[in-house]
């Protein structure tokens, strides 16, 4: 009977720890799901900060070049008053007789005409490389030099690939605007130069803009303003640094005003084709051939151009290897 009767004691001990298991099982299984529905919450509110903040970053994107928005996400760019000196590729474009456009378009309709060429023109700078400054009304201002700085002759050059595929979109944009009352469509002027500036961000310290300021910004918005309609004038000191891609027209003299000096202005009739670039960069002579500076952008130069340029180089490489030394005079 003792024995029995201890089994039953110890049957009910354990039975009794089975019933505090099953409580504290009770308890973790609560916790558990208050823990699940506190980190439900936690993650759903996180999802929320991470949409604001996105939403927040998508708009401010909206407000600034695309160079200028990775310069300080990376951290390469200081939020604060600062410039510098550097030479800058600069253009400037307005709309040919905008104002008295105005007066002939319903300002609804103009709004939208306007907010599509300022897209389109956009779109092809940042295609391009170039830093958008700023929009005036229709005028645009784009430089190329900076943040992101490659070297002089391939800003020059992509800043006048830009404006002349702008103004092929001008072509059909044009039409747009004869159809809602323009009698003339859509005209504009572009001017375009290389020189030093101070580029940075100006202002206060609780709202700045980076943009470029200096004489040769002065020259670059003159040429713009004596242009012709759907032209491109261009510097000679960006002349230098494309004429073996651009066909022009005769070297002008003008004179702008706040410059002391006749400006040396080429005007812009397109781009040469790639047989036309090929010819002028290697001269041959008896004793040798001079080669001329060579450029080439994987993402914007043709095929034709690339095929064109590899015998070029390997003529020139042909004539090096098969040129004797001279022997030495004593």
């Amino acid at each position: 009977m003792a024995e029995r009767r201890g089994e039953h004691l110890d049957l009910a001990d354990l039975l009794g720890e089975i019933e505090l298991l099953k409580e504290e099982l009770h308890d973790l299984r609560v916790l558990y799901e208050n823990t699940v529905e506190h980190s439900t919450t936690i993650e759903n509110a996180l999802e929320d900060k991470n949409r604001h903040i996105n939403n927040l970053i998508t708009s401010m994107k909206m407000y600034l070049s695309s160079q200028l928005y990775n310069s300080i996400m990376k951290g390469t760019l200081d939020p604060k008053l600062s410039y510098k000196r550097k030479k800058l590729t600069m253009f400037f474009s307005d709309i040919e007789g905008f104002t008295r456009v105005t007066d002939m378009i319903e300002p609804e309709t103009l709004s939208g005409l306007l907010n599509e060429y300022l897209t389109v023109m956009s779109d092809i700078a940042v295609m391009y490389g170039g830093t958008i400054d700023k929009f005036i009304g229709d005028a645009i201002v784009v430089f190329f030099g900076d943040p992101e700085f490659v070297d002089d002759e391939t800003h020059a050059r992509q800043c006048v690939r830009m404006a002349v595929e702008m103004l092929d979109r001008i072509k059909i944009l044009s039409k747009h605007w004869s159809d809602a009352g323009s009698p003339n469509g859509l005209g504009v002027r572009m001017g375009i130069n290389t020189g030093f500036c101070t580029v940075g961000n100006f202002g206060s310290e609780t709202r700045m803009d980076y943009t470029i300021i200096g004489g040769q910004v002065n020259i670059a918005a003159r040429l713009e303003r004596v242009a012709e309609r759907n032209s491109i004038y261009i510097s000679e000191t960006t002349y230098a640094f494309v004429k073996n891609i651009v066909r022009v027209d005769e070297k002008m003299r003008i004179r702008v005003k706040g410059v002391h000096y006749p400006i040396g202005v080429y005007k812009v009739l397109g781009m040469k084709d790639s047989n036309q670039v090929i010819e002028g960069l290697l001269d041959k002579s008896d004793s040798g051939f001079t080669l001329q500076p060579v450029s080439f952008d994987a993402g914007m130069d043709s095929q034709a151009y690339r095929d064109g340029l590899i015998l070029v180089l390997e003529e020139a490489l042909r004539i090096l290897k098969k040129a004797r030394r001279k022997p030495t005079e004593l």
